[in-house]
C-alpha cells in the first residue's frame, strides 16, 4: 500500500467569547462632564454656605456657580443609564438572568453599598465635625448627630428618615436617593424589562416629572411634595397654613426617581441611534447642537445671570445659617434639565465632533480617574468649606470673596477625591480580583454558561471589565485509518486571561478509505480564533 498526503484548506473552528470581550470602549467624554459637574456643585454649596455672611457684609457677595444646583440632574440620567447598561451585560447570561429579580437586585444594591460606604462613613464623620466647631456645638450635640445618623447608614436619608433634617453633611441626600432608587428600578428591570423600560420608566418620567415641574418643586432634601388632599393640622382653623399631606414624596427621592427614569429611557434611545448610519453632514449637524446646548449649560452652571434675569441665593432664616434659593430667572430650570437630556444623549451616542475630542486616547486616563473621582468629590466637599470659613475667620476685618474659598476647597477636594478613589478601587472594590462571566458563543446564536459568575458593581458605573482572552485549551484525539481529525490550536492566551473555560472536541466523521472526507465542527463562528492546517493519510 502506499501513502498519499492530502494538504487541505484552513477549516473552521469554534469560537470562545466571553462577555469582557463584547464590553465597548469607554466613554470619556462623559466623565468630563461629571467632573466638571461635580466641582460646579462644589461650587454652589460654598455660595449658599456663604449667603448668609454676604448679606451682612462679612464676605464679599458673589452668584458664582449659583446655577449648578439643577446640574444634579446629570447624575441622575447617568446613574439610569450606566445602571441598565450593567442589567444589560449579566442579563445576556441565562443561568443569571433565571435567578430571582430580589436576589439579583439585592445583589446590585449591595456592590454598590460597599463602593460607598467607607467614603459615606467618612463624609459623615467629618461632616459632624465640621458642623460643631463652625456652629461651635457642644461634644452632646455632635454624638447626638452622629446617633441620628445611623438612618442614613441604612441609605434612608432621603426617605425622610430623621438624618434628612440633622445631617452634618447636607450633599449626602443624594447618595441615599441613589441607593433606594436603584434597587427600585434594578428589581423592576429583573422582573420585566419590557414592562418597565417600554411603559413604567416612561410614565414616571412624563407624569411624575410634569407634576413636580409644574409645582416648581425643588430637590430638596428637607422638603415633601404631597400626592393627595391636604388637610390642616388644626381642623377648626381656616386656611390654616400648616398642613399635612394624605401621601408624599421626598423631593430630593422624587428627583433621583425622574431622573434615573430618563437615563434608562436614553439608554434605549442611544443604543437605536448608533445603529444608524451618520455621513459627515450629520455629524457637522450634531456638533452645532452639541455646542450650542453645552455653552447654554455651562453659561447657566457659572453665571445663571447671563442667560437674563436674576439668581439670587438668599437666605430665608432670619438668624440661621441655612439659606434657600429665590429664583426670578427667564430661564425655566425645568429648560436646563431638557438640555442636561441633550447634552448627555449626544454625549453617550459619540458621533459628534466635539465627543470625538474628548474621547481622544491622550487625555483617556486623565478623565477617566478624575470622573471616577467625581462622587467621592461630591460626597466629601462640604466639611472642608466649614473648616475653611472657620480657619478664615467668621468674621474677617478684611472681607474675602466667593473665589478664595472656591480654589482653595477645589483644590483639597480634587486631591482627596482621586486619593479616596485609589484607595476603595485598590481595598475594597478589587476589580482586578473580579471573577469575569464567560459564554461559549456558537454561530446560530445559542449560549452555553460556563462558570457564571456575577462582576462586581461600582458607585456610579458598574466596572468597566477589561478585555480579556479566554480560548480553549488544546485537545488531542486519537488518529485513525479512515477517519480525519480536526485539531484546534489556541492563540496564546493573555496573562490577564480567565484560568478555566468549556473546551469542546469537534466532530469526527468516518467514511471508507478511499475516499476523501471533509472534518465539520459544531458551528461557524463570526470570528475564527485559530486555524491549523490539517493532513490526511490515504492508505492503499
Amino acid at each position: 500500500m502506499t501513502k498519499e498526503i492530502v494538504n487541505e484548506q484552513p477549516v473552521e473552528t469554534q469560537q470562545v467569547q466571553t462577555v469582557a470581550q463584547k464590553k465597548s470602549e469607554r466613554n470619556h467624554a462623559i466623565e468630563f462632564w461629571r467632573f466638571f459637574f461635580s466641582i460646579a456643585i462644589l461650587g454652589y454649596h460654598i455660595g449658599t454656605i456663604l449667603a448668609p455672611r454676604a448679606m451682612a457684609g462679612i464676605i464679599e457677595a458673589a452668584t458664582w456657580m449659583a446655577g449648578a444646583g439643577e446640574i444634579l440632574f446629570v447624575f441622575t440620567l447617568t446613574a439610569g443609564y450606566f445602571l441598565v447598561k450593567h442589567f444589560k451585560r449579566l442579563q445576556a447570561n441565562p443561568e443569571y438572568a433565571s435567578r430571582t429579580a430580589s436576589g439579583r437586585a439585592w445583589e446590585y444594591l449591595w456592590g454598590r453599598i460597599k463602593a460607598l460606604l467607607p467614603v459615606l462613613a467618612l463624609g459623615i464623620i467629618l461632616g459632624v465635625i465640621a458642623v460643631a466647631i463652625f456652629q461651635e456645638s457642644t461634644f452632646a450635640v455632635a454624638i447626638n448627630s452622629v446617633f441620628n445618623g445611623l438612618w442614613e447608614f441604612l441609605g434612608l436619608y432621603a426617605a425622610g428618615y430623621p438624618a434628612a433634617y440633622s445631617q452634618a453633611n447636607g450633599a449626602m441626600w443624594f447618595i441615599s436617593g441613589l441607593l433606594i432608587c436603584s434597587y427600585i428600578i434594578y428589581w423592576a428591570m429583573c422582573k420585566n424589562e419590557d414592562v418597565f423600560a417600554g411603559f413604567i420608566a416612561p410614565f414616571l418620567f412624563v407624569f411624575l416629572g410634569g407634576w413636580w415641574a409644574w409645582n416648581g418643586t425643588r430637590a430638596s432634601q428637607a422638603a415633601f411634595s404631597t400626592l393627595g388632599e391636604q388637610y390642616s393640622t388644626n381642623p377648626s382653623v381656616t386656611g390654616s397654613a400648616v398642613s399635612t399631606g394624605v401621601i408624599g414624596f421626598n423631593n430630593g427621592l422624587l428627583f433621583v426617581l425622574i431622573g434615573m427614569c430618563g437615563g434608562v429611557i436614553i439608554y434605549y434611545a442611544v443604543e437605536k441611534l448608533k445603529k444608524l448610519n451618520y455621513n459627515i453632514a450629520s455629524k457637522v449637524i450634531l456638533t452645532i447642537v452639541y455646542l450650542a446646548v453645552a455653552v447654554l449649560i455651562v453659561m447657566f452652571t457659572i453665571q445663571p445671570d447671563w442667560l437674563a434675569g436674576e439668581y439670587v441665593i438668599n437666605n430665608s432664616v432670619a438668624s440661621g445659617d441655612v439659606p434657600s434659593v429665590v429664583t426670578n430667572n427667564w430661564t425655566y430650570r425645568t429648560t436646563i434639565h431638557l438640555l442636561c437630556i441633550v447634552l448627555v444623549t449626544l454625549t453617550l451616542l459619540g458621533k459628534d465632533y466635539v465627543t470625538a475630542l474628548l474621547n481622544n486616547k491622550f487625555t483617556a486616563k486623565v478623565l477617566d480617574y478624575l470622573g471616577g473621582s467625581a462622587l467621592y468629590i461630591y460626597m466629601l466637599h462640604m466639611p472642608f468649606i466649614y473648616f475653611y470659613v472657620e480657619i478664615r475667620g467668621k468674621n474677617p476685618a478684611t472681607p474675602y470673596s466667593w473665589a478664595e474659598v472656591f480654589w482653595v476647597v477645589t483644590a483639597i477636594s480634587v486631591v482627596l477625591g482621586c486619593v479616596v478613589k485609589y484607595l476603595m478601587d485598590k481595598f475594597v472594590i478589587k476589580k482586578n480580583k473580579t471573577v469575569r462571566t464567560e459564554v461559549l458563543a456558537t454561530s446560530n446564536g445559542d449560549t452555553v454558561p460556563a462558570n457564571v459568575v456575577e462582576s462586581s458593581v461600582v458607585a456610579e458605573e458598574p466596572a468597566q471589565v477589561e478585555e480579556e482572552e479566554v480560548q480553549p485549551k488544546k485537545k488531542s484525539t486519537p488518529k485513525t485509518v479512515s477517519s480525519r481529525t480536526t485539531k484546534t490550536a489556541p492563540k496564546k492566551t493573555s496573562s490577564s486571561a480567565v484560568a478555566s473555560t468549556k473546551k469542546e472536541t469537534a466532530k469526527t466523521t468516518s467514511k471508507p478509505a478511499s475516499k476523501s472526507t471533509t472534518s465539520k465542527t459544531a458551528s461557524t463562528p463570526a470570528k475564527t480564533t485559530s486555524v491549523k492546517k490539517s493532513t490526511t493519510k490515504k492508505t492503499k
